[in-house]
């Protein structure tokens, strides 16, 4: 049905006409109250503000919104002139009766005639000070804008939530973190005032914009300080021309100068377990000899086992000649690695089994600290962690509500099904989304046979496909088939492809990534 068909129906009731200015820079806030707004800039250009929606407004451009609805409006340099139209509007029910409703025209609309649009508020304006005999002529006014509206496009595409605003900033300021990064660039980054982009970065991180970034800042310094960058090298990478001023500033963060900080890291413990090594770098702990998925950088001052924990085989020995090579005083593994081969570590160096299936990652990472003797620091960076991922999780609640997830795996050999460990601690526990299976009934994975994905079905499915050609042509094939296009996630585009290096480590280090990940992801 066609827009103009579908208002046919509508009454409107004119209620009343303000002006407004909002000088350069500068916010304006109003209320939610029970009635339509139609939100006229009439020049100069902002930006609006509505619940969980933010929008630009520039020249010729009218704002609808439902009732029910703060709003703020903040100007550019400019000031931003317009006029604010409140109305009601009907539509009849059973019986012939005329009934309040919020169904109506919503959203961003652009007038081909900007100076009509300037016409038609100074008209309703000079109505508005007339007495009732001008009534239908306000209600005339106010269907000659209606209706110009319903002709023009309406412009879906340039509204953002603030959630995805900020979180794009965000996602800027650390890939840019060599850069000079002033608030003003990055507010129009976002699409908002300077005044109310520090606002909702505030709300949605928790932080300033200042704070925010010497907190990445200073997180990457100590990644690039202990994979041995160099003081002057580290400063320049993570923004700073000189190398004194970032090691005050280091100092006054961190509590220690950039060189006694790495003097402070530096133990002579080795991992031969993948999550177990993403876990000691979540305690800033890097060990001289660590297995790592791919998707962790390279170390300078680590040797790079490989990431293999079957303990057998010519891979393992290559492990074993490296670790003794590296000397350690320490080594962890996981109780999933062969007596015979611990007992090999143990010839090397004490070796510390970490309960794998008995034990939820928090419960590792606890006990690694107990370990190190680094209880305080894990107790630190949980409580941090719950924090984001409550924020993180209201975020992406507000965007899915209740909706079902699946997360699929394809491999050379098999289709798998996973339950809360992997992606699903942080989608099934830290999110509290629901799966279509028994969560508890999976240890890690269920291998299901290509028959049977249809019973895994749900509203929205995450698929991490293997980075090799047969899972690449597996995954090729079930897009292709009937069964794929039966499935409700796929015929409401809500599937999402990822890698599995983003979501497949089972560690407090990734576990932390996958939170803003999501948040990307869903928002």
């Amino acid at each position: 049905m066609k827009v103009n068909e579908k208002k046919a129906g509508k009454m409107l009731k004119y209620g009343s006409i303000d002006s407004f200015e909002v000088s350069s820079n500068g916010e304006i806030v109003h209320a939610a109250t029970a009635e339509h707004f139609a939100i006229l800039c009439t020049s100069g250009s902002g930006t609006l503000v509505s619940n969980e929606h933010i929008s630009r407004l520039n020249e010729g451009e009218v704002y609808l919104l439902a009732p029910g609805q703060r709003f703020k409006l903040a100007a550019d340099e400019q000031a931003l002139k317009g006029c604010m139209v409140r109305f009601e509007v009907y539509e009849y029910g059973g019986e012939q009766q005329m009934t309040a409703t919020h169904a109506f025209m919503e959203g961003l609309f652009w007038c081909k005639d900007p100076h009509q649009l300037a016409l038609s508020c100074d008209r309703l304006l000079q109505l508005e000070v007339a007495g009732d005999e001008e009534h239908f002529n306000r209600q005339a006014a106010l269907y000659g804008l209606m209706t110009s509206l319903v002709q023009a496009e309406a412009k879906p595409e340039s509204v953002e939530s603030t959630a995805s605003a900020i979180a794009r900033v965000a996602d800027y300021m650390n890939e840019h973190l060599d850069h000079e990064l002033k608030r003003d660039e990055l507010s129009k980054l976002a699409g908002l005032s300077p005044g109310y982009f520090s606002w909702a970065f505030q709300q949605y991180t928790g932080k300033t914009p200042t704070a925010y970034l010497m907190d990445v800042r200073m997180k990457r310094a100590k990644e690039l300080l202990l994979s041995g960058d160099g003081v002057k090298e580290t400063a320049v990478r993570v923004g700073y021309e000189d190398e004194f001023y970032f090691s005050r500033r280091f100092k006054q963060k961190m509590g220690l100068s950039p060189n006694a900080f790495v003097k402070s890291r530096r133990y002579s413990i080795a991992s031969v377990s993948d999550p177990i090594s993403g876990s000691l770098l979540a305690l800033g702990l890097l060990p001289k000899a660590a297995a790592f998925y791919p998707n962790h950088e390279l170390y300078n001052r680590m040797t790079r086992l490989h990431s293999y924990e079957l303990g057998e085989g010519q891979i393992w020995q290559e492990n074993v000649d490296r670790l003794r090579a590296s000397e350690p005083e320490l080594i962890f593994c996981t109780d999933l690695l062969a007596e015979r081969a611990r007992k090999e570590l143990e010839q090397i160096a004490p070796t510390v089994a970490i309960p794998w299936l008995s034990a939820d990652w928090r419960e590792q990472l606890r006990m690694i600290a107990e370990v190190m003797e680094h209880r305080a620091e894990a107790e630190m960076w949980l409580s941090e962690y719950d924090g984001k991922a409550e924020a993180v999780y209201r975020k992406v609640r507000r965007n899915i509500g209740g909706a079902t997830v699946n997360i699929w795996r394809i491999t050379d050999s098999e289709y798998r099904i996973y339950g809360k460990r992997n992606a699903g601690a942080v989608l099934y526990d830290d999110f509290r989304l629901a799966a279509t299976h028994r969560l508890d009934d999976i240890n890690v994975f269920e291998s299901v046979t290509k028959e049977a994905l249809e019973k895994y079905d749900a509203d929205m499915l995450i698929i991490m496909v293997d980075s090799t050609q047969q899972a690449a042509r597996e995954w090729k094939a079930l897009q292709a088939s009937e069964q794929w296009h039966r499935l409700t996630a796929v015929r409401h585009g809500h599937v999402y492809e990822v890698g599995t290096e983003k979501l497949f480590e089972y560690s407090a280090w990734s576990h932390e990534r996958a939170l803003f990940y999501f948040m990307r992801l869903f928002g």
